[in-house]
């Protein structure tokens, strides 16, 4: 349900599973609470950090990631995964004790987002209060899950920039990935 505002954010689950997404982890505030989470998609991820790369282009050179820093990478990232998990049952929860499901609300969020969208059935004025109240609450659980990311990363001992710039590097490096799909299963 809300996995897409965490995986607009993240990275975790997806790598865990071998596929990356297009970019690295952002970091961007959490959404104001009159800002709407995105709908649910199939793989979570993480929260926002700080710094948002730019995706490489074909031509951008590679960045050199010592095998240190790459086992950082990979134990910063299981631990990643665990925080995910949590957060996205959190924010199921939230949406649940609003009592609007997952479904219901994903259907008032893109009638929100997009205007023209009409949901399946008219918005109820107590459907719109928990829906507002479960945004304001899935805003602070965002905030909380970044917080406990970005510990994470510092942790290991990366800065996020260079976090980020791991990413990248093992977004575009089939053996990269290949590593850290090892290091996080181990």
């Amino acid at each position: 349900m809300m996995k897409s505002i965490l995986a607009s954010c993240s990275l975790l689950v997806v790598l865990a599973v071998g596929n990356l997404p297009v970019r690295a982890q952002t970091s961007k505030p959490a959404p104001a609470p009159t800002e709407k989470p995105a709908p649910a998609t199939k793989a979570p991820a993480a929260q926002t950090p700080t710094a948002s790369p730019a995706p490489a282009s074909p031509a951008a050179p590679q960045t050199k990631v010592s095998a240190d820093e790459l086992k950082k990478f990979a134990g910063a990232t299981k631990q990643l995964l665990t925080i995910v998990n949590e957060t996205e049952g959190k924010m199921v929860q939230a949406v649940q004790k609003q009592g609007l499901s997952e479904t219901r609300f994903n259907e008032i969020y893109q009638s929100k987002k997009t205007p023209g969208t009409k949901p399946a059935a008219q918005i109820t004025p107590k459907e719109e209060e928990s829906y507002k109240q479960a945004v304001s609450q899935l805003t602070q659980i965002q905030k909380d899950a970044q917080a406990k990311m970005d510990q994470v990363v510092q942790a290991q001992g990366l800065q996020m920039d260079r976090f980020n710039q791991i990413f990248v590097a093992v977004q575009n490096d089939p053996q990269l990935r290949q590593e850290v799909r090892k290091m996080i299963q181990n």
